[in-house]
């Protein structure tokens, strides 16, 4: 079930929304490959069962995952998801963030409500949330400050994008 706002509505994904997923994760890699942490090539490359696979993540027990949608037009604008660990930790990690050049912003205010879903979400498993961020995102480091995240000191040198690293940041949930 949808949480209407306006003319923008949030909701879960789903395995069936695969061809929308797709679309949209083809738009974030064309113009931001770093946010995505894959090429517009490797976006393209990818099958169905990868695409349905990441759209059935808003239906799992161990992530969320949310999308904003235009109420009118019916185009995904933005999304967020959430895992409970990975590699680093057994804390809660955002990843998958992207929202549409025109939808970004405070008036909008499309990232904080997705975000305000994926902390409530993060909250039932664990007190802090965690992201990674490519240091070069002036716009985004400062989205995430705004937000309450701090820099850990962590850093994941191996996924080095852009000449410059992923940092790690993150910020009591309770």
């Amino acid at each position: 079930m949808g949480i209407s706002h306006g003319a923008i509505v949030l909701r879960s994904t789903t395995e069936s929304d695969w061809p929308a997923l797709r679309e949209f994760r083809i738009e974030n890699a064309t113009e931001h490959p770093i946010s995505y942490g894959a090429t517009r090539e490797t976006t393209l490359g990818m099958d169905e069962a990868a695409w349905r696979m990441r759209a059935a993540r808003g239906d799992r027990d161990d992530a969320g995952s949310y999308v904003a949608i235009e109420q009118t037009t019916g185009r995904w604008v933005g999304m967020m998801s959430c895992q409970l660990r990975d590699e680093y930790g057994a804390e809660p990690v955002l990843t998958g963030v992207y929202v549409s050049a025109e939808f970004r912003g405070r008036d909008l205010g499309v990232a904080d409500r997705l975000l305000d879903h994926v902390e409530t979400y993060a909250s039932a498993f664990a007190p802090r949330l965690r992201l990674f961020v490519y240091e070069g995102s002036t716009p985004a480091l400062r989205f995430y400050s705004r937000r309450g995240f701090t820099a850990t000191g962590r850093t994941a040198a191996e996924a080095m994008v852009a000449g410059g690293l992923l940092v790690e940041m993150s910020r009591s949930l309770r």
